[in-house]
């Protein structure tokens, strides 16, 4: 494998070498990129010893005169450099490896870059081809399935906000955060801001021995993207482009009109005991049942056609540049990005310009400079979030006016005369405009061959801007004694405008020197380095009310002038170091360290600093001499296990050691006038500190069948201590509780990953299998529970647990009511019948209250795997990539569950629930119907939320060069791919599995149909 990754120049000159010297003469060659084969413009060639040299023209060719026995070094900006014998060859093939991340032998870690065979720590690396198969809006949801241990899980398909949750070996945190910390060329930024297209590289770092490095901020692990670069010299340029095609997953289907009105019936009767009572009179269901809809007199009104009229299309463009000489060299991306959702008015865009510079000053001296800017524009209805409107959508009953015929709107069949079409098409906007800049310098400095520095700052600002306008619309009614529509009222009453202003600035100051020394069988690497960070944050909001016109400008409101600001601010500085040894490359050891300084904790009682060390080993069994008979079939063979401990500090507060006063909402009444107060409205406790984690990891990777098969497995263990948690104080003190270090848990977890590559003939295929689970376990939470609605966080299960009562069938008769425990007294035959658990005692008390209630389950994926499959077979490539979860538990309820129920709209019922609880039906899907049900939670809610889903397949051919040489272009790729095609569940009918705790309140997840094209020339 070492040479298959280094490739020198001398290995390649021995196939055609003899023992015979050559004459100087004339010596011709061609150099090309060991990855693409594409030829390098601009490579210096010069005979090793002496002034003579030469550049490689347009076509990677060069010629000079040298002897048999010189020594050619070539190099170039970007690539290794290598030194080759001429022999006794007269036209040399010369292939250069780039410096690129992550290109087969180097990989990114924390402050620099590692041989990938002697990593020790639980790391994954993604090259581009891996991230750029699928074609998606947000580039975080290219995670899912490709790294084992990271749970990927997307709760939206709204433009703007389709990015998953990510999650590195579970959970990190009751209040300090579980995600990742994610740092693109050194820079904390959001993943979702990147164009794939752009990225070289991400890696991920699981484990404590990989990410110690970064300290407090790494406990939930941590995501290194690397961008692009400039290479070679001369131009090069490439234009990647995809249009797409959005539709929901899944929907519920709804009743029709009739069906709506004799169900709604059948749940008053079951409501008041009283078969005579309707909520529709049945000589109006009769006509509805002899007249067709006619959307004046009888309506039948399909929501989800009225709703879901936005074309649903997202294209994307980028264009990268690469240009330069030997000592520059330069690379430029700009992206465009336009995504329209599936309601009125909701959109997203993105502009992205990326610019990274590196320039050799001098053979020890370089530098380089990025810079980028970003912009993102989201747009939805100003009177309701697409959510809410969606939510009514799917809520509202048929036989309601939705927008009549001329295009008016109805009132819904609702006594506040609220529209979801009206909010969706005629109720202002929501605007949320999100430019940044980023901009980074960086020194090397490299006094000696084995010894390196590096400088660099970095500064990135990002403004927000929301502008909300919230504009009424006017509402008609049928006169159905004239047949015309007559003006009823304007929803809402009164139009408003708010809009506010935020500045963000993170600044990134880091100093480090790397020493490297080879001697012997040792090689030793250090490296030591500072580092400090500060962010501030500030904000302007204003608003008002009445507005004479549509004009959505602040001076024109008239009431109800509002204003508001603040500013805030922390600080973080620290010391990181690494060290290295490797002895003959079959013994590894590595020792992390960071010292963390935070401005959240108290100097007075010595909180700030928290110390984060590791240490991990590896031993690369194949390289013993008792492996040697093996090495036909097991190539690689490596055991590494890690230990270390990491602290988190990420709360929502900046000062939360500090008691500090609230200014809204507290004047007072003295000496003849109100007068403007503060008050102190939570406990301050000055003592917390860090919550601390330790992680131990033991892992294998191996390699078999001549580098066909590829297995990694890794068995880790996390756990959490000293937790930030608010633990009650007494009402009487009048104050909210305090944070306080108290408290455990603990995460377990597996994670396989298998890799098959090979060819049948010119076919080329790889087989990609991906296999994880993590469980997660409280231990102490200083003798409290955490509740928090239907959740619990309490010891012995997994974090934010659900928490209800364990159904029991239902009642069948007036007897077993009767017999009871039943939950309220309305309780009737075709209700859902709980368990008695427990009493005041511990012991069934013959009641069902909150002493019954026990943990339910969690919505944790379990047994996550992903299959990804590939083949290519002359110009044609094919991916076919399968993401799933075996295990997992949800939760419905509300109007994603229950029929005729809403908070604050009347409601209908799905077509599942006409599978409801009678006498007759005594085994239904559904309990007995009831009028706007409030079901408690309950086990009988819980879905269950396993699902396997085609994920993505792309097809695509691409054209060579010769295809098109007559207009210049290198080569050319066209595709077609669906992302989301297929999904199988059992989850709750119309919904996608994917998404928590479905209320009905959501924006669903898209399946995608793209075309698109990537071209180099």
């Amino acid at each position: 494998m070492k040479e298959r990754f280094l490739i020198p120049c001398l290995m390649l000159l021995m196939l055609f070498a003899t023992a015979v010297h050559g004459q100087s003469g004339k010596i011709a060659g061609k150099i090309t990129d060991h990855d693409s084969g594409e030829p390098l413009p601009g490579v210096t060639v010069r005979v090793k010893g002496k002034s003579i040299a030469v550049q490689t023209d347009g076509k990677g060719l060069f010629s000079l005169n040298a002897g048999a026995e010189d020594i050619l070094i070539c190099s170039i900006v970007g690539y290794n450099q290598v030194e080759q014998t001429v022999g006794t060859a007269t036209n040399l093939q010369i292939q250069l490896t780039s410096q690129a991340i992550a290109l087969k032998d180097l990989v990114v870690v924390g402050y620099g870059t590692q041989k990938k065979a002697n990593l020790t720590g639980a790391l994954t690396v993604l090259k581009t081809e891996e991230i750029t198969k699928r074609q998606v809006a947000s580039a975080s949801n290219l995670l899912q399935g490709l790294v084992p241990g990271v749970m990927v899980t997307q709760q939206s398909g709204k433009p703007g906000t389709d990015g998953a949750n990510i999650r590195i070996r579970g959970e990190g945190s009751v209040y300090a955060g579980s995600s990742p910390l994610i740092l693109v060329d050194g820079v904390q930024m959001n993943l979702d801001q990147i164009d794939p297209n752009a990225i070289e590289s991400i890696t991920v770092l699981k484990d404590a021995a990989s990410t110690a490095i970064y300290g407090s901020r790494a406990t939930n692990g941590v995501i290194l993207v690397t961008t692009r670069r400039g290479k070679g010299t001369g131009l090069s340029m490439q234009y990647n482009a995809f249009v797409s095609k959005q539709a929901a997953t899944n929907l519920p289907e709804k009743v029709n009109a009739v069906e709506h009105m004799q169900y709604a019936n059948i749940a008053r009767q079951n409501s008041t005991n009283n078969p005579n009572a309707f909520a529709f009179d049945t000589a109006l269901i009769n006509r509805y049942k002899n007249n067709p809809a006619d959307n004046f007199n009888y309506f039948d009104t399909d929501w989800q056609k009225l709703i879901l009229t936005n074309s649903g299309m997202m294209q994307n463009h980028n264009l990268n540049l690469s240009l330069g000489s030997e000592n520059i060299r330069f690379f430029a991306s700009g992206s465009y990005m336009k995504q329209q959702g599936l309601t009125p008015n909701t959109y997203y865009s993105r502009y992205d310009l990326r610019m990274n510079a590196d320039i050799r000053i001098s053979e020890k001296l370089s530098m380089k400079g990025d810079f980028i800017y970003n912009k993102s524009a989201r747009n939805e209805p100003g009177g309701a979030t697409p959510e809410f409107i969606i939510k009514q959508m799917l809520g509202m009953p048929a036989n309601a006016a939705g927008k009549f015929a001329d295009g008016k709107y109805g009132d819904a069949g609702q006594s506040a005369k609220r529209n979801p079409v009206g909010q969706a098409e005629a109720s202002g906007f929501n605007l949320n405009e999100t430019p940044s800049n980023i901009l980074k310098a960086t020194l090397v400095y490299k006094p000696v061959k084995e010894l390196e520095f590096e400088a660099w700052f970095s500064n990135n600002t990002y403004n927000a801007h929301n502008k909300k306008f919230t504009q009424n619309y006017a509402v008609y009614r049928p006169d159905y004694t004239n047949k015309q529509l007559v003006f009823d009222s304007y929803y809402p009453a009164q139009s408003m405008l708010q809009e506010s202003y935020s500045n963000n600035k993170l600044n990134y100051y880091t100093i480090q020197g790397t020493f490297n020394k080879t001697f012997g069988g040792h090689e030793v690497k250090l490296l030591a380095g500072y580092q400090a960070e500060d962010f501030s944050v500030s904000s302007l909001g204003a608003s008002r009310t009445d507005f004479p016109s549509n004009d959505p400008y602040m001076g024109i409101g008239t009431k109800n002038f509002n204003n508001s600001g603040g500013a805030s601010q922390y600080f973080l500085q620290s010391f990181f170091g690494r060290f290295n040894y490797n002895y003959q490359g079959k013994y590894l050891l590595e020792l992390n360290g960071r010292a963390d300084g935070s401005s959240r904790f108290s100097q007075e009682f010595h909180n700030q600093w928290g110390y984060y060390p590791s240490v991990s080993a590896g031993w690369i069994l194949s390289k013993e001499n008792f492996f040697s008979g093996l090495t036909n079939t097991i190539g690689f063979a490596k055991i590494r296990a890690s230990y270390g401990s990491l602290g988190n500090q990420s709360l929502t507060e900046y000062y939360p050691f500090v008691a500090t006063l609230n200014t809204t909402d507290y004047n007072y009444y003295f000496n003849s006038r109100n007068n403007s107060g503060v008050a102190q409205t939570a406990a301050a406790n000055p003592k917390i500190s860090w919550e601390k984690s330790t992680q131990q990891d033991i892992g294998l990777d191996m390699v078999f069948l001549k580098d066909r098969l590829s297995l990694t497995f890794d068995y880790y263990k996390k756990e959490v201590s000293a937790m930030l948690l608010k633990k009650p104080i007494p009402n009487y003190v009048g104050l909210s509780a305090p944070y306080v270090n108290i408290g455990s848990m603990e995460n377990k977890g597996w994670e396989l990953a298998l890799g098959w590559k090979d060819a049948i003939g010119s076919f080329r295929y790889n087989i990609g299998l991906n296999l994880s689970d993590v469980r997660n376990k409280v231990k102490d939470l200083g003798g409290v529970n955490i509740i928090d609605g239907a959740f619990i966080t309490t010891p012995g299960s997994p974090i934010r647990s659900y928490y209800g009562y364990q159904a029991d069938g239902y009642y069948q008769n007036d007897a077993e009511v009767t017999k009871g425990p039943f939950y309220q007294s309305t309780t009737k035959p075709g209700d859902i019948r709980y368990k008695d658990i427990s009493g005041p005692d511990g012991k069934p008390d013959g009641k069902i209250d909150g002493y019954d209630r026990v943990v339910l389950g969690d919505n944790m994926p379990h047994y996550e795997y992903s299959l990804n499959l590939n083949g290519a077979w002359k110009g044609f490539d094919i991916n076919i990539f399968f993401q799933g979860v075996a295990q997992r538990n949800n939760y419905v309820s509300g109007t994603g569950a229950w029929a005729f129920y809403s908070a604050d709209f009347i409601a209908t019922m799905y077509t599942w629930q006409k599978d409801f609880w009678t006498p007759t039906n005594p085994n239904a899907a559904y309990p007995r119907l009831t009028e706007n049900p409030s079901f408690p939670t309950s086990s009988f809610w819980m879905k269950n939320g396993a699902y396997f889903r085609l994920k993505n397949i792309a097809l695509g051919y691409t054209f060579n060069g010769k295809q098109l040489r007559f207009a210049r272009i290198n080569s050319l790729r066209v595709y077609v791919s669906g992302n989301n095609l297929l999904t199988h569940s059992r989850y709750a009918p119309g919904f996608d599995p994917e998404i928590n705790n479905v209320t009905g309140d959501f924006y669903p997840i898209m399946k995608t149909y793209t075309a698109g094209l990537n071209l180099k020339f």
